[in-house]
Parts: structure tokens; sequence; C-alpha cells
């Protein structure tokens, strides 16, 4: 089994604790789902907290619906491992058999050793899992706990931010900051408990491996130990002790040790040294992790190794190191859409849509490079991620596609914006202004407008152009603010809340005539 074949194996089991994890992960932000209960935070996380209890009750039944599918999937795996290291030696052994190298044996199916390997190897996949589904549980819930802490601890900082307290009415409630902090640190705690996930081990240096991580590390040891220990079951069917143990460049220590060696598992030659002197069964040994040797039995006299072409191993190493590449972009893709999912499971629809643009920017990444490459091919089964059904894709693809749209228009404005500075117009120039000001109560300075410069303007002609202007000039930190539109322009006071001028557009400057090309160009693109 090659180092392709090995990570295709634990796919399955692996996706369906990375499945698990984001079940999890949702489940965690439904409880946080009301934080805009009208409640200080403090008091809202004590709320929090009394419910760890039923949290773990609910993340148990979520693991445990998971398990029965994890048995499964490691089943069938081991099986598939098995059979498929067994067809490789069989067709040589066979003919050994023939030739009287070796004594005969009963078929794969009905063989005691295959039965036993495949069995312990099982044990061993079944512990494994369980430790899965404890650590996840207890870190479940420890990640909650941390999670609505972190909510409360950073909308607290919020709410004793001075500009903060600034844009809120001075006469807010304190349980109005606590509702509008928390939904600003939920949407920053998200992206950070999105990256961090629910690890599924922790090892000896206390580092947390996501499932992702850990399970495909576990499942890919397993299956490489099981095409071994079923190749050495049936060699032991065939009354054989020796292995020969292939080689390549670059292999890891106590691989290169033991690579290319014969070795006897009855460890008791004198011609060849005994199996329990090599690097098997450790984890950075022959066949442990991520290792890329193989086993292969062996006569002596009669070499039955199964020849591997150099050049074909090439490709092979060459196509793994492709899909590695893709796989990583593919886990890029999940993380995105599960923050998305995320978002969507408490009702955010701006920190939704922001996700929405990171996760089709994601996409797109990948699509490019695996059409790009003519040995891959796009695996949707792999960047699918639970709760991001159809109902969200379809809100994802909406979101991306308005936050594309007002990217667009955004960057028109900002073009047209700075035209408009190059015809001499200064100040903060806002195009199509939504908020303009009410003038009903402001003064007209009558003296200025129509008997001095003598505009010919009203107030109501003047309170029209205001209604009609297309762009508005803002200076002296808003005190006033000019209005231009395609029939006259006013020029407001806010802090004397006067009108202080108001002409027609056959008056306009030069600077103001250039202005009004560049809009009036814009209109015709």
């Amino acid at each position: 089994m090659n180092l392709l074949e090995n990570q295709r194996a634990a796919d399955t089991p692996t996706g369906i604790y990375q499945d698990l994890e984001e079940r999890l992960m949702a489940n965690i932000i439904k409880h946080c789902k009301d934080y805009d209960q009208p409640i200080a935070s403090d008091v809202w996380l004590l709320r929090k907290l009394a419910e760890i209890g039923k949290l773990n009750q609910e993340n148990i039944k979520i693991i445990a619906q998971t398990t029965g599918l994890s048995r499964t999937a490691v089943e069938r795996m081991l099986y598939e491992a098995a059979e498929q290291a067994i067809e490789e030696m069989e067709t040589a052994m066979q003919r050994a058999v023939k030739n009287g190298w070796v004594s005969g044996a009963v078929p794969p199916e009905k063989s005691r050793n295959v039965r036993q390997a495949i069995a312990t190897m099982q044990e061993q996949a079944k512990d494994a899992l369980n430790l899965c589904n404890t650590t996840m549980l207890y870190k479940a819930r420890d990640a909650y706990k941390q999670f609505v802490h972190d909510v409360a601890l950073m909308a607290q900082e919020i709410e004793n931010k001075q500009e903060y307290m600034n844009v809120l009415n001075k006469n807010a409630a304190s349980a109005l900051l606590g509702v509008e902090s928390r939904q600003q640190a939920l949407r920053k705690c998200i992206k950070e408990f999105n990256e961090r996930g629910i690890p599924a081990f922790v090892d000896k240096r206390g580092r947390n491996w996501t499932p992702e991580a850990y399970v495909n590390m576990v499942m890919r040891s397993t299956s490489n130990t099981m095409a071994a220990e079923a190749q050495m079951a049936r060699a032991d069917d065939y009354g054989t002790s020796l292995v020969e143990v292939s080689s390549h460049s670059g292999a890891r220590p106590k691989c290169a040790r033991d690579q290319g060696k014969i070795f006897d598992r009855a460890n008791r030659s004198t011609k060849y040294p005994h199996w329990n002197t090599s690097s098997y069964g450790k984890p950075d040994g022959l066949l442990g992790v991520n290792c890329g040797h193989h086993i292969y039995p062996y006569v002596e006299g009669v070499s039955i190794r199964r020849y591997f072409p150099t050049e074909d191993m090439d490709a092979n190493d060459k196509l793994y190191k492709e899909t590695q590449m893709q796989r990583a972009l593919e886990r890029d893709v999940r993380k995105q859409k599960r923050e998305c999912m995320l978002y969507d499971k408490l009702d955010d629809e701006e920190a939704f849509q922001e996700a929405a643009v990171k996760l089709k920017s994601k996409e797109a990444r990948l699509k490019e490079y695996v059409d790009g490459n003519p040995n891959l091919h796009r695996r949707k089964d792999r960047e699918q991620v639970v709760g991001f059904d159809k109902s969200v894709s379809s809100h994802a693809v909406a979101a991306n596609k308005k936050a594309q749209k007002e990217l667009a228009e955004k960057a028109r404005n900002d073009k047209i914006i700075s035209e408009i500075k190059e015809a001499g117009i200064k100040g903060k120039v806002e195009l199509s202004p939504k908020e303009k000001i009410d003038v009903s109560d402001f003064a007209f300075d009558d003296e200025h407008i129509n008997k001095k410069r003598n505009h010919k303007v009203t107030r109501e002609e003047a309170e029209q152009f205001i209604q009609e202007a297309d762009v508005s000039v803002t200076k002296w930190n808003g005190r006033f603010v000019n209005y231009y539109g395609p029939n006259g322009a006013v020029f407001i006071d806010t802090e004397n809340n006067n009108i202080r001028t108001a002409f027609r557009e056959e008056q306009y400057d030069e600077r103001t005539r250039k202005m009004r090309e560049v809009l009036e160009g814009d209109e015709e693109n």
C-alpha cells in the first residue's frame, strides 16, 4: 500500500470525525444564540455557565451517534487494506506452492491467522477512537466555557472604551450596552473559536491535535500496519517467516537502519537479523506513522518480492505531494464553510457576508489549483461541512454577490471622487449623500444670498437644491457642508444653523463645472 492509497483509506473515518467536530461546534453556538437578551454581560455569562450540564448531555448524544458510523468505517477500511495486501502477494505465493518452495495454505477468507490479525487491529483502532470520543467530549465542554468567558470579557472591554460609549446614546441602559458589545465580541470570538476547533487528542507535550490531523494519522498508521500484519499472517499460513524490507532515499533514521534487509520474524535464524531487533512497532520506526516502506514475504534462494519500477514510484510520490496541496486547500475551504455555518447559526448577517466573501475566494483558489493539474479532480465530498446545507450555500452565494456588487460600486465611487479631487474640489466628498441635513429650522441668509450676491434663489429653491444634490463636500470637521446638484448648490453652516449661500448651476465656477462633467460622464458610462 503506497502513500496515496494509504491516505485514501483513511479518508472516510477522518471525514466522520471532522463532521463530529462541526456538530459539536454548532451546538456550542446554538447555546449562545440568545446573546441579544437585554441583560448585562456578567449576568449573561452566569446563565451560560449554568447550561454546561445540558450542553454536555447533548454532546454525549451527538458523539454516540457518530460512534457506530466510525466503527463501521474502520472495519471496512481494515478489511480492504488486508484484502489488497494479501492480493498483492497471493499470486506469487501460489506459484511458490506449485514449485514446492513453500507449503500449501487455506484460502485467505478461511485463514485464522488473517482473522486474528484483523481482530487485533480492530481493537487497537477502537481504543484509539474511544480516546478521541472522550477527549472531544471534555474538550467541547472546555471550549464552551472558554468561548462564553471570552465573549463576556471582550464585551466588557468594548463597553469600557470611550469611543464605544460616544457612539451610543449616553442615556442607554447597561443592558442595551451589553447586547451591542456582545454582538461585536461574538463576531471576533467565533473567528478564534473556528481556528481552534475542538481537539481530539492531547499529546505528551500538551499539544492539541485536531480531529482531522489525529484521526487521519491514526487511521493511516492503522491501515499501513493492517496491510503488513495481513501479509505476515498469510506468510505464516504458507510456513515462511522471512520478510524483505523495501528501501528508498530520504528514509527516517530508524527506518534507514532496517531498510533493504531480510528479517526472520520467527527470531530463530542465525543468518538473518531477527524481527524483534528492527524498529517495527515504534511510531517513528518501520511501518510506523507516515512510513513509506513495505515488506514482502521472502523465500530463500527465490526472491518473490514485488517489483516497483522507480519511475512509477517517482510519479506516485509527485501525485501524492500534489494531492497533499489539494487537501490543504480543501481544509481552508472547509474551515471557511464552518465559519459561515457558525455565523448562520447566530443569525449574524453582516459577519456571514464577510465570511462568505472569504469562502468564495478560497473556493476559487482550490478550483484554480485543481483545474491547472491534469492529475487531480475536484472532490466536493471532502469540502462538505455538517450544517452547511443547500440553504446556507445559497445564502453564501447571494451574500458574496451582494458584497462583490458593493465592492464594485465602492471602486467606481472611489474613482469618481479621485477625479473630483483632481478637479480642485477640497474637503470630504460623498456621492449620493443618504442622510441630508434637515434645514427647516436653519436661518436663510437672504442678505448675503440675494441682496449682496444677487443669486436670486428663494429659501424653497435652496431646500429643493439640497434634495436634488448628488454630491456633498464637508469641510472643517463637519462645520461646513456644501451640497451640489444638477440645478444648483447650497452651502450650510451647521455650527450656526445657517444656510449661508445658495446659487444656480449657471453660476458654478470652473472647479464645480469640472466636477459636474465627471459626474455626468459617469452617468453616461
